[in-house]
């Protein structure tokens, strides 16, 4: 039978346990585990989880996930905690609530009344926009110049005209961008820029709105695509927890690979940060490629000595650690990973 663990959606506040029912990854239930006044809502999950889940089942498992965080915002402010995070069982739940309870109640408090709005803005007609910056002069005058050209330098002068009417499309959304935000950002708190999927989006921002204000914004994102008639459209995503803007991150170690990495920088079950940094200096001197020119086999051992550093140094935030299979399977680390 295979051991399960427990995945974390988010954190919220209160002592009394909770169910929401078989809404989580999986259809499995999702509860709450407590510790003095902060709460995380966990499934059970098969320990192999979200490694060994094909891409389309990691996908649908995304969607559950942000199922679960927005239905219980509904009736309680939420942190997220990054998709993916999957420990061993309830303790180590608990572990995790004990060693992050001040960053957690920290950020309920700061977060309380708050929502997140994504705002979307696309071209309506992309081709149309083309178009127009096609019967620019400067666009007609490097048309024309092509057509005289020899074939090879024919394929120069298009590639050349291409890379202009990008750079023109480039201009009119970051001007509309620029007018669009003056109008959004004085309501919010803060904005958070998001990546545009391809060229017919303008703009894509995360807006961390007080409650209280959320009819305003979303009467200011109306009236933006009313002034911009069938040039312009418009989406609102949410209200969402603060996915953008407090996101928690949950680490925990391999034994096999930590192990692994301790043999390689000749280190001791039980160590200190101090010896950790004095035996990878030594190696890294010891092993330098430059003292082994040509010689690839030192080159990758070179390269496995500083992965390990990286790996250890992760794991070993205090003044002294243990690699005990037994201390590394307990050792779980949590951090904000706000965008």
């Amino acid at each position: 039978m295979t051991e399960e663990g427990r995945t974390i959606y988010g954190f919220i506040q209160g002592d009394e346990p909770c169910r929401f029912g078989a809404v989580g990854i999986d259809g499995r239930e999702v509860y709450t585990l407590t510790f003095e006044g902060i709460s995380a809502l966990v499934s059970r999950l098969p320990l192999e989880g979200f490694e060994s889940m094909p891409k389309e089942v990691l996908l649908r498992n995304l969607t559950a996930y942000q199922s679960v965080i927005e239905q219980v915002m509904k009736e309680h402010p939420v942190i997220p905690v990054k998709f993916g995070s999957l420990l061993e069982g309830d303790e180590a739940v608990i572990r995790i609530l004990k060693q992050g309870k001040e960053p957690i109640v920290q950020s309920l408090k700061e977060m309380e009344n708050t929502i997140e709005l994504n705002v979307v803005a696309l071209w309506s007609d992309l081709n149309s926009v083309l178009g127009e910056i096609g019967q620019t002069e400067e666009i007609k005058a490097l048309k024309e110049k092509a057509g005289s050209k020899s074939e090879d330098e024919m394929l120069k002068m298009q590639i050349k005209t291409g890379k202009r009417v990008k750079a023109l499309l480039d201009e009119k959304r970051e001007s509309l961008k620029a007018e669009i935000m003056a109008s959004l950002q004085h309501i919010a708190e803060k904005q958070c820029i998001h990546s545009l999927m391809d060229d017919s989006m303008i703009l894509n921002v995360g807006f961390l709105i007080q409650r209280e204000n959320a009819l305003r914004f979303e009467e200011i994102v109306q009236s933006l695509d009313l002034q911009y008639e069938d040039r312009l459209t418009f989406r609102i995503i949410g209200p969402l927890p603060p996915y953008s803007f407090r996101t928690f991150a949950v680490k925990t170690a391999d034994y096999v690979q930590l192990n692994n990495a301790r043999e390689i920088l000749q280190l001791k079950e039980e160590t200190s940060r101090l010896e950790i940094r004095d035996n990878y200096r030594q190696l890294t001197k010891q092993f330098h490629p430059d003292k082994f020119p040509g010689d690839r086999e030192a080159q990758k051992h070179f390269e496995k000595i500083n992965q390990a550093y990286k790996l250890v140094n992760d794991y070993c935030q205090d003044p002294f650690c243990s690699f005990r299979e037994t201390d590394v399977k307990d050792w779980a680390s949590i951090t904000t990973a706000d965008n």
